[in-house]
């Protein structure tokens, strides 16, 4: 098979190395492995110089309102020196067949309103 035409690169690129985060908030009932998030950290370490990009995965589950702040606790704990000024945010999560309401916990969706009136102020 011969290819023909014309090989072309743009005349200029260039690549922010700001540090990026990326964060993924995961259901605890699913797996993690080999997810978009964690495929897109890994090829952005080619891209951005070691140690100024960050993969945070933290398993959710706030069925109680106990652990709604004990999540709280550990995004605040987890992500306050990270020192990052661009972060890409990935949720993998599953949805209410009947409803579309999104998860909060394995056997629990509930609406984006019914969420935020939970959280903590």
């Amino acid at each position: 098979m011969q290819v023909q035409g014309q090989f072309q690169m743009t005349s200029h690129s260039q690549v922010c190395t700001n540090n990026l985060l990326v964060l993924h908030f995961i259901l605890q009932s699913i797996d993690g492995i080999g997810s978009p998030a964690s495929l897109l950290f890994q090829y952005m370490a080619g891209f951005i110089r070691p140690g100024a990009i960050t993969y945070e995965e933290i398993v959710f589950n706030m069925e109680t309102q106990e652990q709604v702040i004990n999540h709280e606790r550990e995004i605040t704990q987890r992500l306050s020196s990270n020192e990052a000024r661009r972060v890409v945010i990935f949720i993998t999560n599953h949805s209410d067949e009947v409803r579309g309401d999104l998860f909060v916990s394995p056997g629990s969706s509930a609406t984006v309103t019914e969420v935020s009136e939970s959280w903590p102020v």
